[in-house]
């Protein structure tokens, strides 16, 4: 019992950061940094990130990645050398385990010290770990955010805080660091570091709020915590809040709802990959979804991170009645039209850096062309044809940060104002204004709509739909447009024919079914524009 003391105040003293100063460099990182995999009797899987603490043979990782199943195996990957570890301690409020590997790899560089200091507002934070479970590490650069209280529950969306309230794992009041920007999917438990190089947390976020991740940081103090902790064993309630996070569970389900780009409700969370496995010992995991998409526009990058159902996005939503008010809009514009709207599927790209998302519908690409404009293109969507999505990102000036922080509403429906002027230099457009709205999220986050239509244009064969969203996040702003120009005379008169068609149902004619074709590509372009916005979209601050 007296030397166990001595080990861990041992421990404890050497998990105290030195005030040298360094700069960080990834190479050197990564021989501390591997894969965590949880291999499940049923068949699922779950691939996380993880690293190497204080000893070769301890392992650090976030809680919820592993399963309270007996039979469960943990597996750490490191290259292709694989080793079992098993579970010596757990901190269930901080969502943290310390895992024990019996033969650690040679290589392995264990993080002896962590900074304890709170990194100051836009300091500049790099996460190292493993997208999706993918065999390549890679770094994810976010931004130290601002929010107050700076607490867990502030961030979770209602369903959430009831469930964690009951499990404690992790528990609601924790202290957290919130990130401007997304834990890529795989993030779970990867450690983060500051621009010296100092481990400063360990990767949580995140929970999905909407269109985004909410990604933040379980402070390094809590691996002293952990140390010391006298659980060993995972908690049975694991079973039920882990469900809630962000990491990738694989199973032949999931295949199946990765094909078809939908999941049910309470599945909403969860990222599907698939790989392969054989033996622990000698056997690469190989994922078969590709590497990330990638789309470079001007100083953004806009990376794939997921696809989601619009029932996905209200589910985790802290405020479904805003993200569903797209379908109020579209009824607005088409009638009392049935879609299946629940289960539309759209694909969501971030930037990580400055925290702006892109939603566009599934199986839509994403490009920058040779002008240099970001779309997106499908077979209904291109610049020539009646549907069309644009994007387009630029930095905030600092006039423009001084307006928004006076007077937001100004600032954003003066740019309604000037996107509803451009129109006019090509026809005669109104704006609806009674779609035009302000939505404040906090932290001087803001996302204003506006909806215009030529329908009044006279010399035009083929009128046009115009739905615009404007989203700020402090540092940069984000315009998102859906046009719909197939509003010419023969298809208003069949709106007009079918404006209470019901396009869930089988005895459909020709006519109907080509038309609630056209009716769902209609509503993927407003639901990806309505959906467009920033990363960490949530009310609470």
């Amino acid at each position: 019992m007296v030397s166990r003391i001595i080990l861990i105040t041992l421990l404890l003293v050497a998990g105290k950061v030195s005030t040298s100063k360094a700069s960080i460099d990834p190479e050197v990182l990564s021989s501390s940094t591997v894969r965590v995999i949880v291999k499940k009797p049923h068949g699922e899987m779950s691939v996380a990130t993880g690293f190497i603490w204080l000893k070769p043979d301890w392992v650090v990782t976030a809680l919820h990645v592993l399963d309270p199943e007996p039979k469960s195996k943990v597996i750490i990957d490191y290259g292709k050398k694989k080793r079992l570890a098993k579970v010596y301690r757990v901190l269930p409020k901080a969502d943290l385990v310390l895992l024990e590997v019996s033969r650690p790899v040679i290589g392995w560089q264990p993080i002896k010290q962590f900074k304890s200091n709170k990194p100051k507002y836009r300091a500049s934070v790099t996460a190292l770990g493993f997208h999706h479970g993918a065999l390549a590490m890679s770094t994810r650069e976010l931004l130290k955010g601002y929010a107050k209280p700076e607490i867990l529950k502030q961030f979770l969306p209602p369903y959430a805080v009831k469930m964690l309230s009951k499990t404690k794992s992790p528990h609601i009041e924790l202290p957290i660091y919130y990130l401007d920007g997304s834990l890529l999917p795989g993030f779970s438990g990867a450690p983060i570091f500051d621009s010296e190089g100092a481990l400063i947390g360990i990767g949580n976020g995140g929970l999905e709020n909407g269109a985004a991740n909410v990604s933040w940081v379980i402070p390094a103090n809590h691996l002293d915590s952990l140390i010391a902790s006298e659980h060993k064993t995972i908690p049975a309630a694991l079973r039920e809040s882990s469900s809630l996070f962000t990491l990738d569970k694989i199973n032949a389900q999931a295949k199946a709802r990765q094909k078809t780009g939908w999941q049910a409700p309470w599945q909403g969370v969860i990222n599907s990959a698939v790989a392969i496995t054989k033996s622990v010992e000698n056997t690469t995991f190989v994922p078969t979804i590709p590497l990330p998409t990638r789309v470079n526009y001007h100083n953004f990058q806009f990376v794939k991170v997921k696809t989601r159902s619009l029932e996905q996005f209200k589910h985790s939503s802290a405020n479904p009645e805003e993200i569903m008010q797209v379908v109020t809009l579209f009824r607005s514009i088409f009638g009392d039209i049935e879609l299946d709207f629940a289960t539309q599927a759209f694909d969501v790209y971030s930037d990580a850096y400055y925290g702006l998302n892109i939603v566009i519908p599934t199986g839509t690409e994403l490009y920058t062309d040779d002008d240099g404009y970001l779309l997106a293109k499908s077979e209904q969507l291109c610049q020539l044809c009646f549907f069309e999505l644009q994007y387009h990102a630029r930095d905030l000036n600092k006039t423009q940060k001084q307006h928004i922080e006076q007077d937001a509403m100004t600032f954003l429906f003066h740019k309604l104002d000037e996107h509803w002027h451009e129109l006019n230099e090509e026809g005669v457009y109104e704006e609806y204004k009674d779609f035009r709205q302000l939505l404040e999220f906090g932290g001087r986050r803001y996302v204003a709509n506006g909806l215009f239509a030529n329908f009044n244009e006279p010399i035009t064969l083929r009128h046009e739909v115009n739905y615009v969203s404007i989203a700020t996040n402090r540092e940069s702003w984000l315009q998102a447009q859906a046009i719909n120009g197939q509003f010419n005379d023969d298809y208003m008169s069949q709106l007009l024919k079918n404006s209470k068609l019901n396009c869930k149902l089988v005895s459909l004619t020709s006519e109907q079914i080509s038309l609630c074709l056209s009716l769902e590509t209609a509503f993927s372009l407003l639901a990806s524009v309505h959906l467009t916005g920033f990363s960490n979209r949530f009310n609470n601050l």
